[in-house]
C-alpha cells in the first residue's frame, strides 16, 4: 500500500459560500493530512454546488437522499479511494457509510457534535438511537475530538478504543488594532443561542466596577437579535454579529479575557485560540478541552465563580502567550495519517 493513501473526506460541516465560518474545525483537520485533499460535502444550505481542486460542496437542504447516493457512488467511481473518511454524524451518511463497505473501502469518522456528549444522550431514542448504533459499530475506526465527547461515543457503540484527535489551533494575531478604555472581556460563539448562556455572562458583567470593564460579543445566530436587545441598554457592552474565523483570529489581541460559559462545549476551540492570541480564558473544567489547559485559563464552573473570576482578571498584568503545539496542524495531521496506515495494514 502506498504511503500516502488516496482519502475522500464526506463532511456534513465545512465552509461554503452563505457560511464561510461553518465547520472551520473541520476544514481544519481534513487540510492537515493532505495539500490537496478530496471533499465530498453535503451542507444546510440551498447554495449552488461549489466545485474547486477535488472539493465538491453540495447545498443539500433540499437535496434527496437518492442523490445523495449518486453524488457518493460518483466520486467514488472517480476518485478510487482507498479510505471514506466521514466527519460529523447525520442520519442520511448511514447508506454512504454502507456503500463505502460495500465497495471494500476503509472507513473512519471523526466526530466533534455535542449530541453525544453523556448528559445529551437521553435525547436519542427509538430509531435516532438504533441508526447511530448501526452507524458507528460499522466504521473500521471511530475518532472524536476530546475524552468528554469519547465517554457518550462508546456508550452508544460499545466500542473502547476511540482515538482522540482533538481540534487544531491556528496560530493567531498578537497586534492590537484597537485599544480598549478598560479591561477588556470578549465572548466568542459561532452560532448565538441559548447554550452559549450569554444572558448569564450579561447577569455577572453587570456585578463588575462599571468603569472598569467592557464586555465583546462576536457571533450570530437564532438568538442574536435577542442578544442585542439585552444589551442595547447596558453601557460598555457591544454585540458585533457574526465574523469569520480570520477575522475573530485578528480581533481577539483587542481584549484581554475570552469568557466562555456555555451549558455545554465538546472542545471549546476558542479558549485556545484566546490563549494563543495573549488573552487570559475563563472556561469550565466539564468542557472537552479540559485536559489541554494551561495555566492562562482560569476555571468557573458556576456564575458566583464567574464573577469572582471576572473580579479577579480586572487589576491582573496582562496573560503570557499560550502555546499548545500538540494541538497544531503538523501534529494533528500526522496523528490522523497514522490512522490511515494502521487501518491499511
Amino acid at each position: 500500500m502506498s504511503k500516502d493513501p488516496k482519502v475522500l473526506h464526506v463532511v456534513k460541516w465545512y465552509p461554503h459560500a452563505s457560511d464561510p465560518q461553518n465547520g472551520i474545525f473541520v476544514q481544519k483537520h481534513i487540510e492537515a493530512t493532505s495539500d490537496a485533499p478530496l471533499v465530498l460535502g453535503f451542507v444546510n444550505s440551498n447554495d449552488k454546488l461549489e466545485e474547486r481542486h477535488g472539493i465538491q460542496i453540495y447545498g443539500a437542504r433540499r437535496m434527496s437522499q437518492v442523490a445523495k447516493f449518486g453524488a457518493m457512488t460518483a466520486r467514488i467511481a472517480l476518485d478510487r479511494p482507498d479510505i471514506v473518511h466521514f466527519h460529523c454524524y447525520a442520519p442520511d451518511l448511514l447508506p454512504l457509510l454502507w456503500y463505502a463497505r460495500l465497495k471494500g473501502i476503509k472507513t473512519v469518522h471523526t466526530e466533534h457534535g455535542s449530541a453525544f456528549l453523556n448528559n445529551r444522550l437521553p435525547l436519542l431514542q427509538g430509531w435516532k438511537l438504533t441508526a447511530a448504533r448501526w452507524y458507528f459499530q460499522g466504521l473500521h475506526r471511530l475518532t472524536c475530538i476530546s475524552p468528554a465527547l469519547s465517554e457518550g461515543l462508546s456508550e452508544i457503540s460499545g466500542n473502547h478504543n476511540i482515538n482522540i484527535l482533538p481540534n487544531i489551533i491556528s496560530t493567531t494575531a498578537k497586534e492590537r488594532t484597537s485599544s480598549p478604555s478598560s479591561f477588556s472581556f470578549c465572548v466568542v460563539a459561532d452560532v448565538v443561542f441559548e447554550t452559549k448562556a450569554q444572558e448569564i455572562i450579561l447577569e455577572c458583567f453587570q456585578q463588575l466596577p462599571q468603569a472598569q470593564a467592557e464586555l465583546h460579543f462576536y457571533g450570530g445566530g437564532p438568538d442574536l437579535e435577542r442578544l442585542q436587545g439585552l444589551a442595547r441598554t447596558l453601557p460598555n457592552v457591544w454585540v458585533h454579529g457574526r465574523k469569520t474565523n480570520e477575522e475573530v483570529l485578528q480581533l481577539l489581541p483587542n481584549h484581554d479575557a475570552l469568557v466562555l460559559h456555555s451549558h455545554y462545549e465538546t472542545f471549546g476551540i476558542t479558549v485556545f485560540e484566546a490563549r494563543t492570541a495573549g488573552l487570559w480564558a475563563i472556561s469550565k473544567s466539564s468542557f472537552g478541552g479540559a485536559p489541554w489547559y494551561d495555566d492562562g485559563v482560569l476555571i468557573a464552573d458556576t456564575k458566583e465563580a464567574l464573577v469572582d473570576q471576572m473580579k479577579s482578571l480586572i487589576q491582573s498584568k496582562k496573560a503570557t502567550d499560550g502555546k499548545f503545539v500538540g494541538l497544531s496542524s503538523k501534529s494533528i495531521g500526522a496523528e490522523i495519517n497514522q490512522i490511515y496506515r494502521e487501518i491499511l495494514g
